[in-house]
Formats: C-alpha cells, structure tokens, sequence
C-alpha cells in the first residue's frame, strides 16, 4: 500500500513537472514570439554552438602564443576542454535519457529556424554555452554577470526556436556550469585571471 502510494505521488510530481514544463515552453515560444525577434533568437543561438565556442578558444590560443603570454594560451585550452567536455556529457544524457523534440510532442508550436528531430534532455548548445561562460568568467570575473546573461539568453533562445523545452536548458545550463568550473580549475584561471594582471 505505501509503496502504491509513493509511486502515485512520484507520478504525480512529474506529471506536474510536464505540464509546467509546456506551459512555460508555450508562453516563451508562442507567447513571446515575434517576427522581428526570429532572426535575434537565431542569432543569439549561433553562440551556443559548439564550433563557435571552440573557435574561439583556438583564436585565444593562438592570441596566447602571438603575445607569448601563458594565461591566454591557458584560457583557449580551457574553453576547449569545456567545448569538448560540454560535447561529450550532452549527448551521454541524451542517449540516456532519449526525451522526444517538442515538435513531436506538442501540436501548437512555432519554428522559426529549422526543426531538430534528435534527442531534446539536455540542450547542448546551453550546456557548451555555459562551460564556456563560466571558463571566462573565471579568467575575466568583472565580467561574469555580462557573461552568464549571454549564456541564459542561448538557452531562452532555444526555447523561443521551439527547439528544446525550458527543463532541457536548465539541465544543460546546469552541466554546462560544472563542465565550466572543473575546466578553469584544470588550468588555474582563477589564481592568473585578468583582473589580477
């Protein structure tokens, strides 16, 4: 009887996890939704992708050594080793946790830019987003609020396109942080950061 009760309160909870997880998806992607602000939102997400970020490690790195300045070659390697990172553990939890796209879940819906019908849980371009702001923030901390804003609007972002569900983003946003934060420890960014320069 109490083991029947539990697993009714457990199923209980997720299924109000669901429905707060639509409603929210429907009132950013329909509720916010707006022509002028398509093309924003696809632009802001482009950030989140992983060739991005990584590109501009190896831009980083490349500054390093024209400068000969370590902390900078530092900072590209660890930008990506959290693309990487941020690459590798998204898509283990996809495979693993194998969530349908709204778009096969939800018949009201707007797609902006082009429809993803892969894994949905988590949102790799949040994740890559945030290991990577958060291997910033801590080379450039006067910068972090500005840095985890951009982060959070990738996430919004993949929201609005109708591409992943609020849960998604938050997940990735919080892998993404850990990824981050292990990668700027590996290289020490706190301790040689550009504030103490």
């Amino acid at each position: 009887m109490h083991f029947t009760l539990a697993t009714i309160d457990i199923q209980s909870i997720r299924d109000a996890l669901a429905a707060c997880d639509a409603a929210v998806f429907s009132a950013i992607n329909i509720g916010m939704g707006a022509s002028w602000l398509d093309p924003v939102m696809i632009a802001i997400t482009i950030i989140g992708i992983g060739a991005t970020q990584a590109g501009i490690g190896l831009v980083t790195i490349a500054a390093g050594i024209a400068a000969k300045k370590s902390e900078l070659r530092s900072l590209g390697y660890a930008i990506l080793i959290a693309c990487i990172g941020a690459f590798v553990f998204s898509h283990i939890a996809k495979t693993y946790c194998d969530r349908p796209r709204p778009v096969m879940l939800i018949y009201d819906i707007r797609l902006p830019d082009c429809p993803r019908f892969m894994r949905s849980f988590p949102s790799g371009h949040t994740t890559t987003a945030f290991a990577s702001a958060l291997v910033l923030a801590a080379y450039m901390p006067r910068l972090r609020c500005v840095l985890l804003a951009i982060a959070g609007l990738v996430g919004l972002s993949r929201v609005y396109l109708g591409v992943h569900f609020p849960y998604d983003v938050i997940y990735g946003a919080v892998l993404g942080s850990v990824i981050g934060i292990l990668s700027a420890k590996l290289f020490d960014l706190g301790r040689n950061s550009a504030d103490k320069s």
